[in-house]
């Protein structure tokens, strides 16, 4: 699926009529691009508008000016269902959305309306929960609430999943979880992406966490798109990180100090690479004094 914003403004308030609403726009003239299958973080500071672009793209909500298309139709007049069925959306901490008795029930929730046989739900669901890693005979009868916090995520992510969206929007996906649980997370997005070509969009505050993930930034600030690329191009630009309040991380860092020592480091290294890097270096340069320093 191909979505397109094109000069996006939305505001929060009553309209009046065709006109739209009266206060002060919380987006505007947003235009934007996103092809299928990427892999794309929103960042912005908080009220910025990051989780309004989100649900305007689901279509929960509905521009106050410009358009949005996807795969060229309007999802607002064309054919509804199937574009609001074409996009999933989780929610920050969705295991508070978590209601059924079993996991296989919350997970097959979604398919109800579907008019399938219990065989093929049992597959659907089979499906989806081997998609996000939880065994199906393990899990199935369990109480969703007796789960870790990365099991009800993943959980929340298979009752998406089973949907068979080409898009997965999430909010925060990580809030509240360690750092096991916020690796493990990324590695089902990646899987995701890479194996069903699935485009995955969230926001996040975490500057570490888009350098080593995302293959897109987009920064939303004061309603309008200040910056969209690579992470890595846009963290080592800086004049932009002083007019978006950014810090370089420090992985990026250390990857470019390398790569300006002669090691081939390209974007963003993990702590375990970064130190055989280091270590090998070292090797080169014994002397700390004829180590190369960052200009």
């Amino acid at each position: 699926m191909k979505i397109t914003l094109s000069d996006v403004a939305f505001s929060y308030g009553k309209r009046r009529g065709n006109r739209p609403p009266a206060g002060a726009p919380l987006l505007e003239n947003i235009s934007l691009t996103v092809e299928q299958g990427e892999m794309l973080a929103l960042a912005g500071k908080s009220g910025s508008g990051k989780s309004t672009l989100l649900q305007l793209i689901k279509g929960f909500i509905v521009p106050c000016a410009g358009q949005i298309r996807l795969d060229g139709l309007n999802p607002h007049a064309e054919r509804r269902r199937e574009c609001f069925d074409r996009i999933g959306y989780i929610f920050q901490y969705p295991e508070h959305q978590l209601f059924a008795s079993t996991v296989f029930a919350d997970i097959a929730f979604g398919l109800r309306h579907r008019r399938l046989d219990e065989a093929t739900k049992q597959e659907k669901v089979r499906q989806a929960m081997a998609a996000v890693q939880l065994d199906y005979d393990d899990f199935r009868d369990r109480s969703p609430f007796e789960l870790s916090g990365g099991e009800k995520r993943r959980v929340a992510i298979a009752g998406i999943v089973v949907l068979e969206p080409e898009v997965l929007i999430l909010d925060e996906p990580t809030a509240g979880l360690d750092l096991q649980s916020r690796d493990a997370l990324f590695q089902l997005l990646h899987r995701l992406n890479r194996e069903k070509n699935l485009t995955v969009i969230w926001v996040s505050h975490q500057l570490e966490e888009i350098a080593q993930h995302a293959a897109r930034l987009v920064f939303i600030r004061n309603g309008a798109i200040q910056a969209d690329g690579p992470p890595a191009t846009l963290f080592a630009d800086a004049s932009l990180r002083r007019t978006c309040g950014w810090q370089e991380p420090p992985a990026l860092v250390v990857g470019r100090l390398l790569r300006a020592a002669g090691h081939p480091a390209a974007g963003w290294l993990s702590p375990q690479r970064a130190a055989d890097a280091i270590i090998r270096l070292r090797g080169r340069y014994p002397h700390h004094e004829n180590a190369p320093r960052e200009p």
